[in-house]
């Protein structure tokens, strides 16, 4: 029986339905997407090829914010030092978050999902509120000095613990971690038990296991944990400003006083074009080596 002209009709009428109203569903996205994230950086884009010249921004093209950058005796140091300090973090959160996601992934039985809370709770807490929190922890009258003198190993508060790289590179870790958890614990729970089972009947033991199953199959959050943990120290600029002071500045410092006290805004947003840079370029090699469900042959 062949179809008739009203059949085809009707089709092809769902057909367009279908079409416009998945065309209209994605609309506020698409819209989000310009209105926050496309026209801002296409704008940061434009903004610094423009020159400063006294107080006033001159909207002419030129390179010399870029050259700025290489030429400059400051800013090149603390840009490489700012990527070694991301690539610290980003290694230590992964040291430490991923024994304590496949703890409470794979060995705790009983209130496994109030050891999950506990870790990821810090991140219902403000910002700020954390860093004063290690202000006081890490101060000269802190917490750690107070234990240090109390158990009579130091004779006079240290103040090595503040306002330097080590108290940033601690506070950013402490920031980092519960997303580098969530990410490698969320590709734990994804790995199927029937593996598992079938490593254990062909007789490998639970480190053969670990080490040619769980670990291959949990690449994936591993690789995303860094990229966040790398990508959230590389532009934070509120932990070095609070707890770095002038040995810990990092280069998102360097940006917001071009925008702020120095008022070249020019130079800014070349400045934080070159960060964008740097961490989307980061974010396409992760996505590279982590778009799949795992290195498991």
């Amino acid at each position: 029986m062949k179809p008739t002209l009203t059949t085809k009709s009707n089709a092809k009428t769902r057909w367009q339905s279908s079409f416009f109203s998945k065309i209209w569903i994605g609309v506020p996205i698409t819209t989000w997407l310009f209105l926050l994230i496309i026209i801002p950086i296409c704008i940061m884009l434009i903004t610094s090829f423009y020159i400063k010249e006294g107080s006033v921004v001159v909207k002419k093209i030129s390179l010399a914010n870029y050259l700025e950058f290489f030429i400059n005796p400051i800013y090149l140091p603390i840009f490489f030092r700012t990527l070694l300090l991301a690539l610290l973090v980003s290694l230590t959160s992964i040291l430490l978050g991923y024994p304590l996601a496949y703890l409470v992934s794979r060995k705790v039985k009983h209130f496994r999902n109030q050891l999950y809370m506990l870790v990821i709770v810090p991140l219902w807490v403000s910002y700020l509120v954390r860093i004063v929190a290690w202000r006081t922890i890490l101060g000269r009258v802190g917490v750690l000095n107070t234990i240090l003198l109390s158990l009579k190993i130091i004779d006079e508060p240290l103040s090595i613990f503040i306002y330097s790289p080590f108290a940033v590179y601690v506070a950013l870790i402490y920031i980092a971690l519960p997303y580098v958890f969530i990410s490698i614990f969320n590709s734990l729970e994804k790995i199927p038990k029937n593996l598992l089972d079938a490593s254990a009947d062909l007789g490998a033991n639970s480190f053969h296991t670990f080490l040619h199953v769980i670990l291959p199959l949990s690449m994936p959050g591993v690789i995303s944990g860094f990229t966040l943990a790398f990508v959230i120290a590389l532009g934070d600029y509120i932990i070095p400003q609070q707890l770095g002071g002038l040995n810990g500045m990092m280069f998102g410092n360097l940006i917001v006083t071009q925008f702020g006290y120095a008022y070249n805004w020019p130079l800014g947003a070349a400045l934080g074009f070159i960060m964008f840079t740097v961490a989307v370029f980061i974010l396409l090699v992760s996505q590279k080596f982590g778009s799949s469900e795992g290195f498991l042959e």
